[in-house]
C-alpha cells in the first residue's frame, strides 16, 4: 500500500497511511461467490462491508491505487506541507526507535544520523539517572563512614556513567541499527 510523506512547517516528517477501507469500489465478491454491490455509484469499501481486507474477497475498484492515494492526499495533507511525496509502504521504516529523526530521502524515509545520535544520548541519560541516584546514596554512606577508598571507587563509577554519552562509538555509528546496538556495559 502506498503512503504519503511530507514535511510540516515545523520541519517534522509526517506519514499518512490511507485506510484500505476508504478506497472506492463498485462491488466486492466474497470467497463463497456472493457479490455485494455498491449501487448506483461507487462507495468506500467499508461502506459495503465493515472490515477490509477480507480473506478471499475481491473488490472491483472504482479507482486505481494511485487515484485513491491522490484523493487522500488532497483531503489529509495540509496546503502548507513541504516536499509532499507518495511512496511505497516499504519505504517507511518499521522500527520507530528513531522516529523523530526521520526525513524525506531519495527513496522514501531516511534517518538524520545527527538527530539519531541525540535521541540515543537522551535515552542513555534516562537509563543512567537511577544508577547515578543510587551511587549518590552509596557515596553519602561512604562519606559518613569516612571511607575514602570507597568514595573514590563510587566517584569513578559516577564519572563512567556521565561519560557514556560522549563515547566515540556514538559518533562512529553509521546506521541507526549500529547506534541502537551500542549499549555501554555499565548501563546493563
Amino acid at each position: 500500500m502506498k503512503k504519503i510523506i511530507y514535511t510540516d512547517t515545523d520541519g517534522r516528517l509526517c506519514v499518512v497511511t490511507p485506510a484500505e477501507g476508504a478506497r472506492l469500489a463498485y462491488s466486492i465478491t466474497l470467497a463463497d461467490g456472493r457479490k455485494l454491490l455498491a449501487e448506483p455509484n461507487p462507495v468506500t469499501v467499508d461502506t459495503i462491508m465493515r472490515a477490509w481486507p477480507v480473506r478471499g474477497a475481491v473488490a472491483e475498484w472504482a479507482e486505481t491505487e494511485d487515484k485513491f492515494v491522490a484523493r487522500i492526499r488532497a483531503k489529509d495533507v495540509p496546503a502548507d506541507a513541504l516536499d509532499v511525496r507518495i511512496v511505497d509502504g516499504t519505504a517507511i521504516p518499521t522500527d520507530r526507535t528513531f522516529r523523530n529523526a526521520w526525513k524525506a530521502g531519495a527513496n522514501g524515509v531516511e534517518h538524520d544520523m545527527e538527530k539519531c545520535r541525540e535521541i540515543h544520548k537522551d535515552h542513555l541519560q534516562v537509563m543512567r539517572t537511577p544508577k547515578l541516584a543510587a551511587l549518590d546514596v552509596e557515596y553519602m554512606r561512604a562519606d559518613e563512614r569516612a571511607d575514602t577508598e570507597e568514595k573514590r571507587r563510587i566517584a569513578a563509577l559516577k564519572q563512567t556513567l556521565r561519560d557514556v554519552t560522549s563515547d566515540p562509538a556514538i559518533a562512529a555509528a553509521a546506521t541507526p541499527e549500529e547506534l541502537k546496538a551500542f549499549m555501554p556495559a555499565i548501563l546493563l
